[in-house]
């Protein structure tokens, strides 16, 4: 079978052709990024100018389809604008064919049709060796559109020691997206994800070349998403590269930790850990520190099993109802952010206590952006709470010196100005608001 995904109205009569809008020729309405396909049963793709309309990461989940339905030596066909060259001509086009060239690049504004990522040749062939694609063949054309475009002819390897490999990161991308672990919405977390399966594929790979017999590496995995581990694990136990001895009883462990959200309690220890400015490093690394420790002794040491259950039951138990999806540094600071900005509306809206809580709640998941102890304390001033305030002001101070800033000099003059008022107790209250960002300190350049 040869697939034409994406046809549109371009209807390939030796080809079963798919489009997920427009099903005017379309043999079938599907998702090229839910192929209903088994593995190893196509003998082409044919994707013609179609990439460029799902976005970077669902791209990458897309190509990985086409890499799993195809069967070894089976051929993939890519068209795609060429980006470059699309710059270069409208760089040197007057306004009339100006206009005309930009929907080259952004595409039309219609259900299907709007480009949302256009790929730079290097970026596209490293994501297909990435996906397992090889024999990469590029070649640069004008089409019937007159569009300049970029063809990729490559092939799944038949031979390749890392074949299985390569078909198993298939297989568990489709597996995410249909257990919904991914959300392409939150593309910070669908980061974090895809960066963890990249290291999961490279350790595996060490895995294969005999470099590295020692599953330590999932236990670093366990930390970021025991559900991501738990789908790589059972593809790897049933492609019969971990046995099922070791295999079974380290997915016994994670329905445990997914069971009493492990990522949540990790989350929480993060939350109630000392605010110290400039501390986020240290106390992350501790956390990590403390559930690498607990994962190591859940896998090794079997006689504490029970106790171990019964610690994080209880852990659980004790958490407030709050859902974190991946546990790394990026997702942590993301979060932080969020609260931020809440704290700031609640600030504008003279919420002063709703703008307090949500300020301390930045602080407990991210200790490095003096600009959160700074509002924290003119939210304190204007509640009234002087001496709590004088400590958040010193505080912003402190984290401050070791930030690397261009306006340091004038932001630090400020911040003393409305410290030395609070400690003066002076009558007339400084216009105190809510500071969101450092664009006023930030340089006027003139052209």
């Amino acid at each position: 079978m040869k697939l034409n995904i994406g046809c549109g109205k371009k209807f390939e009569p030796d080809y079963y052709n798919i489009d997920l809008y427009d099903n005017l020729v379309a043999d079938k309405k599907m998702s090229a990024l839910d192929l209903d396909f088994a593995d190893n049963s196509c003998q082409e793709v044919k994707a013609i100018h179609l990439i460029e309309h799902l976005g970077f990461y669902q791209s990458i989940y897309a190509l990985s389809e086409f890499f799993r339905v195809l069967e070894p030596k089976g051929k993939l066909i890519l068209e795609t604008p060429d980006l470059e060259k699309a710059f270069r001509i409208y760089l040197n086009s007057n306004y009339e064919q100006k206009k005309d060239i930009l929907s080259w690049i952004y595409g039309l504004p219609h259900e299907g049709l709007q480009h949302k990522f256009c790929f730079p040749s290097q970026l596209m062939i490293e994501i297909l060796e990435k996906i397992g694609f090889d024999d990469i063949i590029q070649t640069n054309f004008y089409n019937q559109e007159s569009i300049p475009t970029i063809r990729f002819v490559c092939n799944k390897p038949i031979n390749d020691e890392y074949l299985g490999v390569f078909q198993i990161f298939s297989s568990i991308r489709k597996k995410l997206l249909s257990k919904k672990i991914i959300d392409f919405k939150n593309l910070f977390l669908t980061k974090e994800q895809e960066d963890l399966l990249n290291l999961l594929l490279i350790e595996t790979i060490k895995i294969i070349k005999n470099e590295k017999k020692s599953l330590k590496f999932i236990e670093k995995a366990l930390i970021c998403s025991p559900q991501i581990v738990q789908i790589y694990l059972t593809e790897m136990i049933n492609r019969g590269y971990i046995s099922n001895l070791e295999g079974d009883y380290i997915l016994e462990i994670i329905k445990y930790l997914i069971k009493f959200k492990f990522q949540n309690i990790l989350y929480s220890s993060l939350k109630n850990a000392p605010i110290i400015p400039g501390s986020q490093k240290i106390i992350f690394s501790s956390i990590e520190s403390f559930g690498l420790t607990l994962i190591n002794r859940f896998l090794y040491i079997k006689a504490e099993k029970s106790k171990i259950i019964n610690n994080l039951k209880q852990l659980s138990e004790s958490l407030k109802p709050r859902e974190i999806p991946f546990f790394s540094p990026e997702i942590i600071k993301r979060d932080s952010l969020d609260y931020f900005y809440q704290g700031i509306k609640e600030f504008h809206k003279q919420d002063y206590n709703n703008s307090l809580d949500k300020f301390l709640t930045a602080i407990k998941l991210y200790r490095d952006d003096f600009l959160y102890y700074w509002n924290l304390a003119r939210v304190l001033v204007k509640l009234n709470f002087k001496q709590k305030a004088i400590r958040y002001y010193k505080r912003s101070l402190k984290l401050l010196s070791i930030t690397k800033l261009q306006s340091k000099v004038q932001v630090r003059k400020d911040i003393k100005r409305e410290l030395d008022w609070i400690k003066k107790q002076k009558r007339t209250l400084p216009k105190l608001e809510p500071i969101q960002s450092l664009e006023k300190y930030q340089p006027k350049n003139l052209f």
